[in-house]
Parts: C-alpha cells; structure tokens; sequence
C-alpha cells in the first residue's frame, strides 16, 4: 500500500514524506531503490506543515546478494513511493527469523511478528530492564523468567520485595486471558519450579535461608561496619592467624585471647554480624539452590538493608565460585532494585556491589547470566549498566536517568530520549537483539503478578455489571482472607444456568507454621472441625488423626490477603488454637499461628 512520496531534503540516514495515507509513529516503510532493490525504513515522527502531515523516516538497510543487511550509500530518488513494509520483508531486514528456542517476550509493535531473545546471548552478554515506578518493569523480567524456565534454564531472583511469589499462581486476570490468545499462549502456574528462602521469622512459606559460615579473612573485613584502623586490622590479623576455619564464632574466641584493647571494637563488630543469625554449619546448599528447571527466590522482605547486601554478596559469590569450578550448572541471576545492591559511586556504597561488578566482568566467561532490574538507571554503577548487551527499556521520564540510559546503552541516541518518555505502558523498547532499537508489546504474564501496588479498598469481584445486579453483600471489612482461584465473577461467568441467590461465607482458618527436624512448613486448619484443609477449590479436608503420621505432606503454600472484603455470614471458630497447638506440639514444634478466613460462595439457582 502506496503511503506518500518522499519530499525535501535526503540523506543516505533519513529521509521524509508526505503522509496520503493513514500512516503511524513507528510504522515501517519500504521504498524501492534503482540499485539495492526495496530498502526498509522507519517512521519516528509525525509532523504537521502547511496543513500536510509529514512523517520523518530513518533507514534500516537493505539486504545483498549474501543476504545480509547492509547501508545505503547512493541516495533515494527524489518524489519516490513510500510503501507500507511487509512483515516476510521486516523479518528478512531486521533478521527476526521465527527462533521457537528464543524467550518469547512479545510482539513487534503494531504486527503479528514475534520478538524472542536469545537465551544462549542471555547467558553470556547480561540483560538490564530499565523503567519508572509503575511502568511494568517487574511484569516484563516475570515474562523473562516465565520464558527461562519453560526453557529449563536454573534461576535465582534476588527479591527485595516478595513481588515474584506470585509465579507459583496461575494468571486468572480476565483481561490477561482474553489478551492471551492474541499472543497464542495460555495462563500457567509454576509451583513446582519455584522453591522461596527467606526469613521465616517474617515471612510466610519460605524456607530458612542459611549462609555459608565459613569465610576468608577478606570477607569478614569487608563484612565489617565502617572501615577499620591500621591497629584494628593488625589485631584482627593476629587473632585469624590462631584460626583454621574462619566462622564468627571461632574468630571472637581468638579475639578474646588477644591483649591489645583496640580488640573490644572488633568483638562488638562481628558480634553484631552473630546476631543477624544468617551464617550456620547447616548452610543452604547450593545444588539445592541451583538446579535445571528451577527458580530459587531469594526474598528479602522484612530485612535490613545490611541484612540484605551481605545476603547478595556472600550467596553470589560463593556460587560464582561453584560455578567456575563447574560444581553447579550455568545459571540466570536476575536482582530487582538493582540501584541499591550495586550503586554509582557518590550514591552510597552496598557490600554487593563488588561481587555484581566482578559477576557483570567475569560471569559471561563461566556460563552465569545476569539480570539488573532498576527505576533508578542514574543511580546503577555505569560499569555495570554497560555490560549488559540487551536491555529492555519502559517508560521514563527522569532527566538524569535519560542521560544515564543515552550513555550506558550501546544503539540509543539523544533523539530516542522523547521515545522513551512516551512510551505507553506495555510497550517496550528493546536493543541488543538487532543493531537498532525495537519496539515490543509484551505478551501477557502466563502467571499471577505480584509487584502491584497494594489497594487494601478494591474489591475484585464487584467490577462486573452482572455481579451487581446479582449481588449485594451484607457487611463488608478489612480482613486476613485466603481467597479461591476462582472468583465470584468467573463462577457467574461460567454459569449456564440463572441465579437466584449467592450467600459468601467467611469461615475461620488459621495457618500454623510448624517445624520438624528438617525444615519449617505451613498447614491450613479449618477452625470448625480442626481438619486439615488440602485443596481449598475442591474443598479437600483430612482429619488431623489420619494426617499426623505425615504433616509435612500436606504442606499449605496459601497466602493471607488483608483485603476489603464482602460477605454475608462469618462462622464463628468451634475449634480454640490452643487445642490444636495441644494437637500438634508431640508430633512438630509449633512457630506460629495466623488466624484468617477462607471465602467461600454458595450459589443457589432459580427453579423452573
């Protein structure tokens, strides 16, 4: 389809036309040359003079005799035909051959043309994802991940914020699957390829993340708060002189049998590294972390900021160094807020930054992939910024994170900069996978997200005209939920037959974390019979005497919400926590107990 003519003046770069017909920012164009044959070109602007809309072009390049994409060097003729691209013609052009082994991130803006990454250049050439707060960044790196697990690839996430627990759900946003089929996917949930450490004194279904006691003498300096003085550093030195294995414990006995008092700083210093309680014999290990077709999380909600650099820097640095011994196989490390881990000098330092940069370096050589995802671009050590061969940019608007994203990313140019910052969400710009930027929309998450803002008001299911007409709730509170995968709006979408009356029960649960010889695991008590509940869809429960040879084979990973929520009825507990802590305590011991209420929708359905 004939869009304009080219006009004014040309260049072997870019050129411009005016616009007959419809025609958008991005689109692409072909125009037929006398010596190269059809030349791909993009539209970056539209531009309104003397009551004609023109659009400015960049060339792409045309493809040889060897069939690869080369640069013009004999200009356009003058007044020549602007055609819409065909997409077999793009694919050729930009070299986007269908690759089914690719991470399937989406879709070339405004086509039906899928945009993969290279996993192999992945692993070796790093990625940043890079957007403003709001803008999809976590959305866009779970697709990554979706895509690299699907693809066997071992992950570890670095998870500041708990926003990737929410890979073990499977998608059930309405909009989500509707958008599916466009993008030939379906909704997925992948629990059985994640495995969630953190502290369990926080945190809900995550088991206990254990550091490696064992260190060198560089590590416990670095460890240290502040700097030390030439007279704590040559006590210090003395003491692990007397130590064979260097662990906190054994370095504050050596400590104590030295007689220079500058000794009592370096006691109250790793004695406050003992109380983070994060190093142990029975450290986490790292096959068990590492392991094909498996995602671990880190997640780090709830801790200190030291508590957390320490964490990345020893867990990384200890698996780099299993991973150049090739005791682990090659692996994905993907660190969210990357801006506080490894910052740019004169924004603070972290204790992780030197292991990310050594890891940005060096990693590539020893198969381990790096991720850094970050809104705060201008504030990521540069040397690391650039390491990363791809980059995925959203939306941002900060002016010094545009210059930092136009200084660190190879293909991006100061005339990109008003792209970015009108980049409507779901679209990103993507560079590394050909030499010039691309533009995607990304497909739809397969699993839940989890790294929404918080809106303890909304109420999912009162969204939906029918549900209105058909519903109104008699009370509605602020309460710890665990609500079904299928809501109230699916059940009324999904019905066949019409609907009389839906009464919302409330009823009493509690989650118990209890603790074994191996491991913490959580059950899910129903508070009326003091049943274990299995399967909260299917409405599974299994009496506690037939269950309690074996409680850790009916392990609960549900979550508590504190959701505005409506209902009609809330039974009232039958069953005191005391007396299934009474229950429970000869068999595990209990660490916790957290009272909520299961949702549950009874729909009763007009006669004939």
């Amino acid at each position: 389809m004939i869009l304009g003519n080219i006009t004014g003046k040309i260049t072997t770069t870019n050129f411009k036309f005016k616009v007959d017909r419809d025609t958008s920012k991005f689109d692409y164009i072909q125009v037929y040359h006398k010596n190269y044959g059809y030349v791909l070109g993009q539209v970056i602007e539209l531009v309104s003079e003397k009551n004609n809309t023109i659009a400015l072009c960049n060339i792409i390049g045309y493809l040889d005799k060897e069939k690869r994409t080369k640069q013009m060097r004999v200009l356009f003729e003058p007044k020549a035909e602007v055609l819409k691209a065909e997409d077999p013609f793009i694919k050729d052009i930009l070299r986007l051959e269908s690759n089914k082994k690719g991470a399937y991130i989406g879709m070339l803006d405004g086509k039906k043309i899928e945009i993969r990454l290279d996993l192999n250049k992945l692993l070796t050439k790093h990625v940043s994802i890079i957007a403003k707060t709001g803008a999809g960044k976590s959305y866009i790196a779970s697709v990554l991940i979706e895509e690299i697990l699907d693809k066997k690839v071992p992950l570890l996430i670095i998870d500041p914020h708990g926003e990737y627990s929410s890979l073990r759900e499977k998608n059930d946003n309405i909009k989500d699957i509707k958008r599916m089929q466009d993008f030939g996917i379906t909704a997925k949930a992948y629990s059985s390829h994640i495995r969630e450490y953190g502290d369990i004194n926080i945190l809900n279904n995550v088991r206990p993340l254990k550091l490696n006691q064992n260190m060198t003498s560089q590590e416990i300096i670095h460890f240290m708060p502040g700097k030390l003085t030439s007279n704590q550093q040559g006590v210090l030195y003395s003491a692990l002189k007397n130590v064979k294995h260097i662990t906190i414990k054994g370095l504050l006995d050596a400590l104590e049998l030295e007689e220079n008092n500058a000794k009592w700083h370096l006691i109250n210093a790793i004695d406050h590294l003992e109380q983070f309680d994060i190093f142990s014999q029975d450290y986490t290990q790292y096959n068990e972390l590492i392991q094909p077709g498996k995602c671990s999380i880190i997640n780090l909600k709830g801790m200190e900021p030291e508590v957390q650099e320490i964490i990345v820097y020893k867990l990384l640095k200890d698996l780099f160094e299993e991973r150049k011994k090739s005791s682990i196989p090659p692996f994905f490390a993907v660190i969210e807020e990357a801006h506080n881990f490894c910052p740019e000098r004169g924004f603070g330092e972290a204790k992780s930054a030197k292991i990310i940069r050594t890891i940005a370096g060096e990693g590539r050589k020893f198969g381990l992939g790096l991720c850094v995802i970050s809104q705060r671009p201008a504030r990521i050590e540069k040397s690391v910024l650039s390491q990363c061969n791809t980059q995925i940019i959203l939306k941002v608007t900060n002016p010094n994170d545009l210059k930092a994203i136009i200084s660190s990313v190879e293909g991006i140019t100061s005339e990109t900069e008003s792209n970015i910052k009108s980049l409507p969400i779901g679209t990103a710009m993507i560079t590394g996978i050909v030499d010039m930027p691309l533009f995607v929309n990304t497909r739809p998450k397969k699993s839940k997200h989890g790294g929404a803002a918080i809106d303890i008001f909304a109420e999912e299911d009162e969204t939906i005209d029918i549900l209105k007409e058909t519903k109104k709730f008699t009370a509605k509170d602020i309460l710890p939920v665990i609500k079904a995968k299928t809501t109230l709006k699916d059940l009324i979408l999904m019905s066949d037959k019409p609907i009389q009356t839906i009464t919302t029960y409330l009823i009493p649960a509690s989650i118990i974390t209890c603790k074994d010889k191996q491991s913490n695991f959580n059950l899910l008590f129903d508070m009326i019979k003091g049943d274990i509940i299995t399967d909260i869809a299917q409405s599974k429960l299994i009496p506690f005497g037939k269950a309690k040879t074996n409680l850790k084979e009916h392990e609960s990973f549900e979550r508590i919400e504190y959701k505005s929520i409506g209902y009609d009825k809330k039974i009232k507990p039958k069953i005191s926590q005391k007396k299934l802590k009474g229950e429970l305590e000869p068999e595990v011991e209990v660490i916790e107990i957290k009272e909520c209420f299961i949702v549950h929708h009874k729909i009763e359905y007009k006669q004939k």
